[in-house]
C-alpha cells in the first residue's frame, strides 16, 4: 500500500487508503468479444460490465481497479457512463508454462456470463481531456487503445471534429480492432485515422514510424495547439514516441 501511494503521488493520482476511503461497486460480466480472431498476437478481448446498482460516474481517461481473488488489476476504462456499461480492452496473458494470467485468464476465459466482480473506479486527472477546445492527437498500440477510445468518444459527444488517432497492432488482416466504430467516425469526418501494422510484408510499421512520416501534419496540429495523449508501454513505444 505504501508503494502504491508513492506511485500514485508521482503520477499525480489522489492517494487512496484502501481500508478507509475506497468504495467498490458491484458489476456483472455482461459480454466479452474477441477483437482479433486468428491474430498471430495474444488474444485481445472487449469486456463489457453492467452495474448491479445505479451507474457510477467517471471521466474519460479514468481507471478501473478490479478485484479478482486476492489480486488487484488496474485497467484503462474504454467507455463513458453514457454508454450504459463499463468497457475494458484486455490482452490474454499466457505464461511460459502455458498458464493463463490470473486476472486476464478469469476475465477473458474462465468467468461465465453474469459473473459478479468488484470494481474501484479511480480518477486519472493527468490523462483527462483539456478543457480548452484544441485539436487532439491520440497515439497508442495494442490495449492502449482502451484509454484513447474513451477520450475519443468524449470528443465525439462534444462535437469536436479535429481528432487524430494513430494506432498500431500486428496484422492488418486480423488486428483491425473496433473497425466499424473507428472507420465510422472517419467516414463522418470526425476522426483522422492512421493504422499501422508491424507484421506485414509490404510495409511493416510501428506507430513511431507513422508519426515520423506524418511529421509535417504533426507540426501543423501542434502549431494549432494540439494536445497529445499517448497510451501504451513506456519501454519501446513510449520512449520512441517521445524521441520523435
Amino acid at each position: 500500500q505504501q508503494w502504491r501511494n508513492r506511485v500514485d503521488h508521482l503520477f499525480g493520482l489522489p492517494v487512496v487508503d484502501d481500508s478507509a476511503t475506497e468504495t467498490a461497486t458491484s458489476w456483472v460480466l455482461a459480454e466479452r468479444r474477441q477483437l482479433n480472431p486468428s491474430s498471430p498476437g495474444a488474444a485481445a478481448w472487449l469486456i463489457r460490465l453492467s452495474p448491479i446498482a445505479a451507474m457510477p460516474q467517471w471521466q474519460a481517461g479514468d481507471l478501473a481497479q478490479i478485484r479478482i481473488g486476492s489480486l488487484r488489476r488496474t485497467y484503462s476504462i474504454a467507455s463513458l457512463p453514457e454508454d450504459g456499461a463499463l468497457e475494458l480492452i484486455v490482452r490474454q496473458v499466457v505464461g511460459a508454462d502455458g498458464q493463463l494470467g490470473q486476472g486476464s485468464g478469469w476475465l477473458c476465459r474462465h468467468a461465465e456470463s453474469g459473473a459478479t466482480l468488484e470494481v474501484v473506479l479511480r480518477p486519472n486527472p493527468q490523462f483527462h481531456l483539456v478543457e480548452l477546445d484544441t485539436p487532439s492527437i491520440f497515439i497508442g498500440a495494442g490495449t492502449g487503445l482502451a484509454g484513447l477510445r474513451s477520450l475519443i468518444k468524449q470528443r465525439q459527444r462534444q462535437g469536436h471534429k479535429d481528432n487524430w488517432l494513430i494506432f498500431g497492432e500486428r496484422c492488418q488482416q486480423h488486428d483491425r480492432w473496433l473497425a466499424e466504430e473507428l472507420e465510422g467516425w472517419a467516414a463522418q469526418g470526425t476522426l483522422t485515422l492512421d493504422r499501422c501494422f508491424s507484421r506485414t510484408e509490404e510495409r511493416p510499421e510501428y506507430v513511431q514510424h507513422r508519426l515520423t512520416s506524418k511529421a509535417d501534419q504533426l507540426r501543423q496540429w501542434v502549431a494549432q495547439g494540439a494536445c497529445i495523449h499517448v497510451c501504451g508501454r513506456l519501454a519501446g513505444m513510449g520512449n520512441a514516441i517521445h524521441a520523435v
